[in-house]
């Protein structure tokens, strides 16, 4: 009974109300389809509308229309974007094929466009224009095997399923593993009643996989730790035409400093010129390798270079392996012999800390200080050092007395910085020349002191300064001009004085001149002329002034001095103390006689005559 009465209930739906059985709800929703699927909005109204508004049934049923017209749009709009209509301009196709498959950049290849009218339509008035990647070198243009020199290439009219193919052939410039793009337009008119204008545009995009620059690195077998490496790139053009300005772009590995190549690196690359097909180039270049575990790894990557557009290529990857240096070598320097124009002593200590022995040693100093004679200077060779065999040998090294200002940068308070280098060879088998270096150390210089003493009758111009006859005559007084002068040093001196001892028949006049500090001092009783001063400032600069003193001496020959060049001042000495290194400067000065070449008044006439 139970059961048709839910039944009932059911069929009775619309004038019972809701029925409250599941059954009852299934049977109701049969019978009355419209009415259950009405419900949601009855209650809607019911709950949102009713009593609330004063014509609730027109503003909800405005709201409806409203709710269906959005619904219908959004439906509207995924059909469409599911199914996008299509345009006339759709039925036009191209297709775009390469030869060979694989681009090379720098190397010639052939693209080919074809082009098909799908369309129901002749295609009247075409015109088909090409657009080519950024330096894109164009070799030929061909339409139906008949070449054209222009970009915008006329095709006439293109029937009702008619295709044509574009041949293009020329060579693309582009990074390796990037992408190059030519674009193909074609416009054109159709239409039966009246001429309409479509225009259908296509890209067409390919990627280079290789290059035709190619690069090798030669380094040594085997690299070793803690000394200097010289490599050099080989880099070739392996194409049919020439290149443009090349870059290399170095990825030092960890542990290596760039030390010089004969080519400067610019924001961190190499630019080298072009280069014609099938030549190649070299690049040099040194570096130190420290500390960089048992193997090392150059990567280098080049370019090719259009007015600062890069197009990078295929890098090269080298791996060398490292190995430890057999023979680590120290040194010290004697300080108190860093003296210009004096040997300096180096102690040398080596130790071969490898498995191997080693032969052939030889240890140099080397430097690029410009008071070393040359870079390196080098010990003689030792035959042979066993593992774990140690020694010390003295290498001296004489300095120049004096440098040019063209020599340095640096004028002032410069340093000896010196490193000990080994040479040897392995005694593994391979026979490898191996070179390791020690630490650098630096030492102050003591200054050096250019000296100059001599004697004028005129000046270097030609202007008279001198008195008295020339050739100089018994009996009458011919009067000279002595000059010192004082220069290139690099440290300050205190407590310089100079000294001359004047020559028999030799007076001091009183005349004199001098650049820094009181005059000559004249001392009777020991016949000399002196100078001195606390403080000489360094004067290598070029903006230095040198030390200049000047004074008038008097000779009146005698007869014994007939037929000789008498002697004005000898025995001339500067000395002071180096401010820097506290050490004691001596510098001897020329003895100065009537015998003055380059003299334009007294050269030749230094004989004393009756």
């Amino acid at each position: 009974m139970k059961l048709q009465e839910e039944i009932k209930e059911g069929i009775a739906c619309d004038s019972v109300g809701h029925p409250h059985s599941i059954v009852g709800r299934a049977v109701c929703l049969s019978v009355h389809p419209g009415k259950m699927m009405l419900l949601p909005f009855r209650k809607w109204f019911n709950k949102r509308y009713k009593g609330k508004f004063r014509f609730a049934r027109i503003m909800f049923s405005l709201d409806l229309i409203l709710i269906g017209t959005l619904i219908g749009l959004g439906v509207a709009a995924l059909f469409f974007g599911l199914n996008p209509p299509t345009s006339f301009e759709d039925d036009i196709t191209f297709e775009a094929t390469v030869a060979p498959l694989e681009i090379t950049s720098g190397a010639p290849s052939t693209l080919v466009i074809r082009y098909t009218n799908n369309t129901d339509e002749e295609l009247r008035d075409a015109k088909l224009q090409l657009t080519y990647p950024n330096h894109f070198l164009l070799q030929e243009l061909t339409l139906d095997n008949l070449n054209i020199d222009n970009a915008i290439i006329p095709l006439g009219t293109i029937p009702i399923g008619e295709s044509g193919a574009i041949h293009i052939k020329g060579v693309m410039f582009g990074n390796v593993g990037g992408e190059q793009s030519f674009t193909s337009t074609l416009t054109f008119l159709h239409g039966t009643d009246r001429d309409l204008a479509g225009k259908k545009t296509s890209v067409h995009t390919f990627s280079p996989t290789s290059s035709t620059l190619q690069l090798a690195l030669q380094l040594p077998e085997r690299l070793i730790a803690f000394q200097e490496v010289d490599g050099t790139i080989t880099y070739e053009n392996t194409g049919e035409i020439d290149f443009p300005t090349i870059s290399i772009q170095p990825e030092w590995p960890e542990g290596f400093s760039f030390l010089s190549s004969p080519i400067s690196l610019i924001d961190g690359s190499f630019n080298l010129p072009a280069i014609k097909a099938g030549e190649s180039g070299e690049l040099s270049f040194s570096g130190y390798l420290g500390d960089a575990g048992e193997e090392v790894t150059f990567i280098f990557h080049p370019s090719f270079l259009f007015d600062g557009t890069r197009y990078q290529q295929k890098s090269l990857t080298h791996t060398a392996p490292v190995i430890p240096p057999q023979i680590r070598v120290e040194h010290s320097v004697q300080k108190t012999t860093i003296q210009p124009g004096t040997e300096t002593r180096f102690i040398v200590s080596y130790e071969n800390t490898g498995e191997f022995a080693v032969s052939n040693l030889v240890l140099s100093i080397e430097s690029d200080s410009p008071f070393f004679p040359k870079n390196q200077y080098a010990s003689e060779a030792i035959d042979s050092v066993a593992p774990g065999e140690s020694g010390t040998i003295e290498i001296s090294v004489p300095l120049r007395s004096s440098i040019l200002q063209s020599e340095t940068t640096t004028y002032e308070g410069l340093n000896l910085s010196t490193r000990v280098v080994a040479n040897y060879t392995l005694g593994d088998g391979t026979e490898q020349r191996v070179s390791s270096k020690g630490s650098l150390i630096s030492s102050p210089i003591t200054t050096p002191v250019v000296f100059d003493s001599f004697g004028r009758y005129a000046t270097a111009s030609g202007d008279q300064l001198g008195r008295g006859p020339l050739p100089p005559r018994v009996g009458i007084e011919t009067k000279y001009w002595i000059f010192w002068h004082v220069g290139g040093t690099i440290n300050a001196l205190e407590n310089v004085q100079i000294e001359g001892t004047l020559a028999e028949g030799v007076q001091f006049t009183g005349r004199q001149s001098t650049s820094q500090n009181s005059g000559v001092t004249y001392d009777p009783v020991t016949n000399t002329m002196s100078w001195s001063t606390a403080l000489l400032e360094p004067s290598l600069s070029p903006v230095s002034k040198i030390v200049g003193i000047a004074f008038e001496l008097g000779i009146t020959p005698t007869e014994t001095m007939t037929g000789t060049s008498p002697v004005l001042m000898y025995d001339v000495r500067l000395t002071g103390t180096d401010v820097r290194t506290g050490a004691f400067v001596s510098r001897s000065g020329l003895t100065v006689t009537t015998n003055l070449p380059g003299d334009l008044m007294a050269d030749g006439k230094s004989l004393v005559e009756n």
